[in-house]
């Protein structure tokens, strides 16, 4: 286990990597972290500060020190010590001459100053001597001086995050068998899940240990992600992370506006915070760096796809769109927080202008991959308006690109038509991998009437085709869908008095299904239904992350355990 710790620390990089993880350790260890690394301010030397125990080894006995770290990524080499204008002796320099005669504030004052050099790696055996005799030279009574290694962080990770008393050799199995297992990221995703479910499963746990818990995942999840960068393969940690966000606010939504403990509460909070921070840098490594790149390229995506199969393609396609789109979401949630549901944002409006332009890319983007990789328009599984939903609601909340949402839909409902009629591969009710590959394994009626028994997908792809009006293509699916859909259950889910206490853990059986949508040329019938379901529940409102202004957390519960996006998150965009 410390091995794997080691690997990972020495990995790290230096900024928003090893400068985050270590005031988390440093909180689980007992420390009183007071100042965390900071972007655009003067440092002075100084990455992170902390008040703790230091053990003194002649009497046996501690005292509370002022801890200042200064961190360095990976090894700590000659070029590093003292090569640049950011080597780690001109940064103990600035903490020795600036930082503690003049920065420290008065209440610390008193304190003995331990200077940590932290970093991920070890130092080379070159410049060991030339570290040992400098850090000689500058200790003095009140000023000692510690080395915070890749080796001695790993022994502190092992006893702070996974600790005998709170982590069973079970847990470690499993978190050991997610790294091992990162090239296959099914199993790498199962043996995380059943860590993150051990860990934040706990029905009684005091608030500290649930927030124990909390960093133990977060730092577990670091971990999973820097070896998966390392080897390559990023699938793994990012359906973690989904899975982790997800069970995380199980474990701490009754806690964050506890009154009585505001401390506790906070830190959960920044905790939390930190794990979106985390996840967000998984999506960009992973789908920012491999995947954007090549939407502007035709078919750049589609090729890509490892696979002998249309249908793995298909799959692929559809899941990363339903990833980019939630991505866009949480964007254009920074861009106003206040709204309880997915609302208009107009740029005008945007409370942070770089998100909101950062969002809008990420729509041009989106239409970019729709329009080069022809697989997007023509879905294999009435389960992908999952995915379809997602990536019309984003686009929907800019103006500037409802038209292509509603075009998008056009196209949909004309491949839809076209591929049933000729027992193509028209959406089906089975989202069985198996099934898929063979499907449709006959061209009977029969087959077809029970491969399309109900659907999520037709009524959202009608209403936001005609959201704008009739149109052809709304009239003729219409006409076809009276006369050969006869058969088919309109329908869309809605959350239900059971689904807080189930949707954020993925336990299945929870809402309610609103059935018989109509579906005509103008939508007119689809909306009145569907606004009139929205207006009378109280469920949706009752649900902690819509409750709490979190609203993209829903939408990742959708999209992670397969649920239809409920109408109240989409139908308000629609009005004209």
């Amino acid at each position: 286990m410390k091995l794997v710790f080691r690997e990972y620390l020495a990995s790290l990089r230096e900024r928003r990597e090893l400068d985050v993880v270590l005031p988390d350790l440093l909180s689980e260890l007992g420390f009183n972290v007071i100042s965390r690394p900071s972007v655009g301010t003067r440092q002075y030397g100084v990455d992170v500060a902390a008040v703790g125990s230091d053990s003194d080894s002649q009497t046996g006995g501690s005292e509370e020190k002022l801890f200042l770290f200064s961190i360095k990524q990976g090894d700590l080499t000659r070029n590093d010590w003292d090569g640049t204008t950011q080597a780690l002796r001109g940064s103990i320099n600035e903490i020795t001459d600036f930082y503690i005669p003049v920065r420290i504030s008065e209440q610390y004052k008193h304190m003995k100053v331990v200077i940590c050099l932290c970093f991920g790696g070890e130092i080379h055996e070159a410049i060991q001597d030339i570290v040992t005799q400098y850090i000689k030279l500058k200790t003095d009574e009140r000023v000692s001086f510690q080395i915070w290694n890749g080796d001695f962080l790993a022994g502190k990770l092992t006893e702070g995050v996974l600790q005998q008393q709170l982590v069973d050799e079970r847990l470690r199995s499993s978190f050991q068998k997610s790294v091992a297992m990162i090239d296959e990221p099914d199993i790498a995703y199962k043996h995380f899940s059943n860590l993150a479910k051990g860990l934040l499963g706990g029905e009684d746990l005091k608030p500290q240990s649930r927030l124990t818990s909390l960093r133990q995942v977060y730092i577990c999840l670091w971990v999973l992600f820097v070896w998966a960068r390392a080897a390559g393969n990023l699938e793994a940690p990012y359906r973690a992370s989904e899975r982790a966000i997800l069970l995380a606010w199980e474990h701490i939504k009754e806690h964050i506006d506890a009154k009585q403990q505001k401390k506790i509460a906070g830190e959960m909070g920044s905790t939390f915070a930190e794990l979106l921070d985390l996840h967000f840098q998984i999506w960009d490594e992973f789908l920012g760096k491999k995947v954007l790149p090549y939407v502007q390229v035709r078919h750049g995506i589609s090729a890509s796809v490892n696979t002998s199969t249309s249908v793995d393609i298909n799959l692929k396609l559809f899941e990363t769109l339903g990833r980019i789109a939630q991505r866009g979401l949480w964007l254009l949630w920074q861009v106003s927080m206040d709204d309880a549901v997915p609302q208009r944002c107009p740029k005008t409006e945007a409370g942070d202008i770089s998100k909101f332009d950062e969002a809008f890319k990420l729509a041009s983007q989106i239409t970019q991959l729709i329009n080069n990789n022809p697989s997007l328009l023509s879905p294999i599984a009435d389960e992908q308006s999952i995915d379809i939903g997602v990536a019309l609601t984003f686009l929907s909340m800019m103006e500037e690109w409802r038209p292509f949402a509603v075009n998008y839909c056009g196209h949909l409902l004309e491949n839809y038509w076209f591929t049933y009629w000729g027992h193509s591969r028209y959406p089906t009710i089975d989202a069985s991998y198996r099934n898929l590959i063979s499907h449709p394994r006959e061209s009977t009626e029969i087959y077809r009437e029970g491969q399309t028994k109900g659907s999520t997908l037709i009524p959202l792809l009608m209403i936001w085709a005609a959201s704008r009006g009739e149109t052809e293509r709304t009239r003729e699916f219409a006409a076809f869908a009276k006369e050969s859909l006869k058969h088919c259950t309109m329908q869309a889910w809605v959350p239900g008095g059971n689904s807080e206490e189930m949707l954020y853990r993925g336990v299945p059986g929870h809402g309610l299904a609103l059935t018989n949508i109509p579906v005509t040329a103008d939508g007119a019938a689809a909306i009145k239904m569907l606004n009139a379901e929205v207006s009378r529940d109280c469920h949706l409102m009752t649900l902690s992350a819509v409750k709490h202004g979190h609203w993209p957390i829903l939408v990742m519960a959708c999209r992670h355990y397969r649920l239809p996006l409920p109408p109240h998150l989409w139908v308000p965009l629609l009005s004209p």
